[in-house]
């Protein structure tokens, strides 16, 4: 697993050196640091992504904080209470975060994007049609807006994701986190993540981080079914046009080069 690791380490260093600098790929100074979580009792910094298994990580992370003390989530949900105990201080200022990472070791957590976005409309979006109140309507959809296939949700996406680079900061403020681009949200090509965990190979990723930061009690992770959720996937995508996904395929160019992901599969399959 080590071997493996560093493999990726390297291959998205290689990535965003061919794609250009690290300020068209998102930046340090611009990125929204809500989702970066500090366990500094472990030396431990993760960037969260929104369906990326990121509410068992929250919880892991919330459980070592509080020492295993239940939590009381029934007002707040975990991810609030992470942001609030283990996010950056508005005090720390964005030349400051640098040298902060230096103090630790960082985490990122990935998905094939196209499984990811399908995992997201199943969610958030398709859940609410015909329905008076749901998440898309905070998002600012109505029930006569809201997306009504998963076709028209990615014609949505394109819309709102731009091609992958440029960007400015101010753009994260505008896209939901469930569908906002890894490359956006977790800068990796101005944070070398020392660990990049996959969800097509979960148990093997999670247990060897933990490890690596000594993590000597933890309830068992959940169990993915990777190869299910891209079947699911696909059978999404049997309802989009070709030109479609390439389109969205362009938008989320940068996270599918960074962390070795094809779209492969995903054309020539609609009905």
């Amino acid at each position: 697993m080590q071997v493996e690791q560093q493999h990726r380490r390297l291959h998205t260093q290689k990535a965003c050196q061919l794609l250009g600098n690290s300020s068209k790929y998102a930046s340090l100074d611009e990125m929204n640091s809500s989702h970066l979580l500090w366990l500094m009792r472990r030396r431990m910094m993760t960037c969260i992504n929104n369906k990326v298994g990121s509410t068992w990580w929250v919880n892991l992370l919330l459980q070592d904080y509080f020492d295993g003390e239940p939590l009381l989530t029934a007002y707040r949900s975990p991810h609030f209470i992470a942001e609030t105990v283990l996010g950056l201080s508005p005090t720390i200022y964005s030349f400051e975060r640098p040298e902060l990472l230096k103090s630790v070791r960082s985490v990122i957590i990935v998905r094939h994007p196209f499984v990811r976005l399908v995992s997201a409309y199943r969610d958030k979006i398709e859940s609410c049609v015909d329905k008076d109140a749901c998440y898309a309507y905070k998002y600012g959809f109505t029930r006569q807006s809201v997306p009504r296939s998963f076709s028209a949700f990615v014609e949505f996406l394109i819309r709102t994701i731009p091609e992958s680079g440029p960007f400015r900061g101010q753009l994260i403020n505008d896209i939901d986190s469930h569908w906002l681009p890894y490359y956006i949200n977790c800068a990796p090509c101005d944070i070398k993540y020392d660990f990049i965990v996959k969800m097509e190979s979960w148990q093997d990723d999670v247990r060897f981080v933990l490890e690596n930061f000594n993590f000597t009690s933890f309830r068992e992770n959940e169990r993915i079914n990777a190869s299910n959720a891209t079947h699911v996937a696909l059978e999404y995508f049997k309802d989009v046009e070709p030109h479609l996904i390439s389109s969205l395929y362009s938008a989320y160019f940068a996270d599918f080069e960074m962390f070795g992901y094809s779209p492969n599969g995903f054309y020539n399959i609609y009905k």
